[in-house]
């Protein structure tokens, strides 16, 4: 199965993704393709260190049709299986889902349908999650539709919300309402890039069931069992990846998704 990963920052998650293939935790999925909207973004730098081709498309100056013409027909010129959202900054139209509905992912830092509202996104959602007081966040994977962050769920994964970082967000002072939103984003991210590539290999291995706006996935077969084994070479990636920040290592020694 090919997907193809749209970005606009970043990339870590497009990252996770591309470990997960690298490492063989992935089984019969490759990323075909990496798509973004501005030549500066990280992203395409991670796509240039692991090898995975790239095509920049810039909004600027184009109408919106004309513009997801160019992302469809690049989607088509590399045989896209199925399209996901990792940090894509640009509205899509009626057009874009119509083609690839059921087939079009996105992943979101809150257990949706929370903090799923307009204008919360990154850490922003963050923010509101540690404003609101909630006492459990968490991520979640889902297939997109016209109503953005509404569409069918197909994986969630909760993270608690610490006392240290309730009672930081709450002196209210700048240094500290960052330090809290920064701890309680790096440890959702944990689990957001486990997550997505959860998500995709249910779906290439067709164990997703799509009814209307529900899900339905089939774990038979001890199918969770088998993934989290694999993922444990991802895991010891996440503790490379994260070393230093101890927080994050606690958070990483948790079990797979």
């Amino acid at each position: 199965m090919n997907i193809a990963v749209l970005a606009s920052g970043r990339g870590s998650n497009f990252g996770a993704i591309v470990e997960h293939e690298r490492l063989g935790t992935f089984f019969g999925v490759k990323v075909a393709v990496l798509i973004y909207n501005h030549s500066e973004a990280n992203v395409a730098k991670i796509a240039q260190e692991y090898h995975v081709p790239s095509v920049f498309l810039e909004y600027k100056g184009k109408s919106r049709i004309a513009f997801e013409g160019e992302i469809l027909d690049a989607l088509k010129n590399y045989e896209i299986d199925l399209a996901c959202l990792a940090g894509w900054d640009q509205i899509l139209g009626a057009r874009f889902f119509e083609t690839y509905k059921g087939r079009l992912m996105n992943i979101h830092p809150a257990l949706l349908p929370a903090f799923g509202w307009k204008g919360l996104d990154g850490q922003f959602v963050h923010r509101a999650v540690l404003d609101y007081g909630v006492k459990m966040t968490g991520a979640t994977v889902f297939y997109v539709d016209i109503s953005v962050d509404r569409g069918p769920i197909i994986v969630q994964e909760p993270v608690r919300v610490k006392e240290d970082e309730i009672v930081l967000f709450s002196t209210n002072t700048p240094e500290n309402v960052e330090r809290a939103v920064e701890r309680l984003s790096d440890r959702v991210l944990v689990h957001e890039h486990r997550l997505y590539s959860k998500a995709i290999q249910l779906h290439a291995d067709g164990r997703i069931r799509l009814e209307g706006d529900k899900t339905f996935i089939d774990y038979s077969g001890s199918w969770e069992e088998k993934w989290k084994e694999r993922e444990r070479a991802f895991i010891e990636h996440q503790k490379r990846y994260w070393a230093g920040k101890k927080h994050v290592l606690d958070e990483v020694s948790e079990q797979p998704c």
